[in-house]
């Protein structure tokens, strides 16, 4: 007798449960998205113990005869599409029929649906796969799902959920990116009997973020313009330069109105925020992605939770020069003032506790080493008014719209990576000849780095050579590192390199030296005075990309008078 054997339509449907529902999540998900193509205007959703004990979804949609609703609960039963090529231009978020069947296979299942034009509803009671009742019942028109007991029947699975916690925050998640993705469709969800959101539609997509994450949050993005290539549109809103988290959880992908997890999207989102983020931050984002459905294969993952493009390349390119503009963007706000007209001269600052300290911003002529300046071109320093310095490091600026603090060894980073990148691509970078050659050794694999990239190192100033085995010869450093020891700067250098993950030949190369130069050089604590710090303020903002030091961490962080105002309690 052979081995093989078919298995049963129940033990089916509970395998097929298990690429489907992974965890309460999944099928609020699954239940949240059939109310969207039931054309609901509004969605409630309720659960308990999160999501374990119960998941409940009702919608205001075009609801379902009594037919329809027993046909829904059979597996690949869907009004969504008729043959195999209908895959290549769907635009629901369901279509394979497999959700409803694989949901009431491992729970405690209840359906209730009435059409708008029905004198009555029809609920049916499914139990572990097994339907037990089917009656007319009176309800108002749309679809009620209630799960009771996810997986009942299958205490392996059961035991593999999570704490209620985290399973709660699994859902709130989902749903946060289906509302999104949704701005024209209200919400409600209880948790254990409270409201834990409660989002009325939204005239736009600006409207949908501030009601879900609030005012401040929607602040830290700048809504993206426009952007149409061959087949796709892009828009949304993308982050401000500074503004990530350590995860994703803020990074929001809508691909056709459905949340995806997209690669192609990832990627050159992390490369355009390189050094306007922090490293290991990634970029806050709602981003909307319009793309022809036959460009589109979105049925390679069991949840329909990721996708796969047929030209990600081209959807790559037109994201990264999103992120760019929206950066040049942010660039363009912080200095544009200063450009339209230059404030009235400030007022004095007085310093009660140390008089030594007493600044005033009047003019100082800039030094000879800096930017040259046109004379009919406003100081952009002078936006400020300087009212001292705090913790060593950090200028407090009161400026037009609010208090700025500035970080003085950030800043210094910036304009010192910006400087000595404008030498390198003009091949100026300032070397400084040591009186005395020095030789070191280094470990082999740091050895044959830096036998790779002589070419690299010398364009950024470092004179450098082999001197057999593993010895180098050091002839001379970047003027900008001068008076540091050469053998402990180049191999702390050449550690922070070869770590950073740019091992290719080129700028990205050389960038990443420049960047850990200007790191070391300005890691002292700033010891200025009112000219240094005005020189400070000017130049940084006269940077290609002022908010942020060359590894991403931010040089300014202001505070809007509105928000001191909020933070003191003060204006209602």
């Amino acid at each position: 007798m052979g081995k093989i054997r078919v298995l049963s339509d129940e033990t089916a449907s509970q395998v097929a449960a298990g690429e489907v529902v992974e965890r309460p999540a999944s099928l609020v998900k699954e239940l949240v998205e059939n109310s969207l193509d039931a054309g609901a205007a509004r969605v409630w959703i309720e659960y308990a113990r999160g999501g374990s004990r119960l998941v409940s979804v009702r919608d205001d949609g075009c609801g379902m005869d009594r037919e329809d609703a027993l046909l829904c609960l059979e597996r690949h039963a869907t009004s969504k599409i008729r043959i195999g090529t209908d895959l290549e231009r769907v635009r629901t978020m369901g279509f394979r029929g497999e959700a409803l069947p694989s949901i009431a296979s491992v729970s405690r299942f209840r359906l209730v649906t009435r059409e708008p034009s029905a004198d009555s509803g029809t609920e049916v009671v499914v139990a572990g796969g097994r339907v037990e009742s089917v009656r007319e019942t009176g309800v108002p028109p749309g679809t009620q799902v209630e799960v009771k007991e996810l997986f009942y029947n299958l205490p392996a699975r059961r035991k593999f959920l999570r704490g209620e916690e985290t399973e709660s925050a699994h859902i709130i998640h989902g749903l946060e990116g289906t509302a999104l993705a949704s701005p024209g469709v209200a919400f409600d969800c209880r948790r254990d009997g409270r409201e834990v959101l409660s989002l009325p539609r939204a005239e736009s997509l600006a409207v949908r973020i501030r009601d879900l994450f609030g005012a401040e949050h929607l602040a830290r993005l700048i809504e993206m313009e426009p952007a149409q290539g061959e087949g796709f549109r892009l828009g949304g809103f993308l982050a401000r330069p500074g503004q990530g988290r350590r995860d994703r959880l803020q990074q929001f992908v809508i691909l056709n109105g459905r949340p995806i997890h997209c690669p192609a999207v990832q990627q050159p989102l992390r490369e355009a925020y390189a050094e306007a983020l922090e490293r290991g931050l990634h970029p806050l984002c709602v981003l909307l992605i319009e793309m022809d459905a036959e460009l589109v294969d979105c049925n390679v993952h069991p949840a329909k939770r990721e996708v796969r493009l047929r030209q990600p390349d081209i959807l790559r390119r037109a994201i990264f020069d999103a992120a760019k503009s929206v950066i040049a963007r942010a660039r363009q706000e912080l200095v544009r003032p200063v450009l339209e007209a230059a404030p009235p001269p400030p007022a004095p600052v007085f310093h009660r506790e140390n008089p030594q300290q007493n600044l005033t911003l009047e003019k100082v002529p800039p030094p000879a080493v800096e930017v040259p300046v046109s004379p009919a071109e406003p100081d952009p320093a002078d936006r400020f008014r300087l009212l001292g310095l705090v913790g060593g490091d950090y200028l407090v600026l009161e400026g037009e719209e609010g208090m700025v603090l500035l970080d003085a060894r950030a800043a210094g980073e910036r304009i010192l990576f910006e400087t000595l990148m404008r030498q390198i691509d003009q091949g100026e970078v300032p070397s400084q000849q040591l009186l005395i050659s020095e030789v070191i050794e280094l470990p082999a694999r740091e050895h044959a780095w830096v036998a790779d990239h002589l070419d690299d190192l010398r364009a950024a100033g470092f004179l450098v050579d082999p001197f057999g085995g593993s010895t180098l010869k050091i002839e001379g450093l970047p003027t900008s590192a001068a008076g540091r020891e050469p053998g402990p700067l180049l191999h702390e250098i050449v550690s922070a390199v070869r770590t950073s993950g740019k091992l290719s030949r080129g700028r990205g190369v050389r960038e990443a030296i420049v960047r850990s130069v200007a790191r070391l050089a300005a890691a002292e604590k700033f010891s200025g005075d009112e000219i240094r710090a005005r020189r400070l303020v000017r130049e940084l903002l006269r940077c290609e990309l002022p908010y942020a030091s060359p590894s991403g961490r931010p040089t300014m962080i202001q505070y809007s008078f509105a928000e001191l105002d909020r933070k003191f309690g003060r204006g209602g």
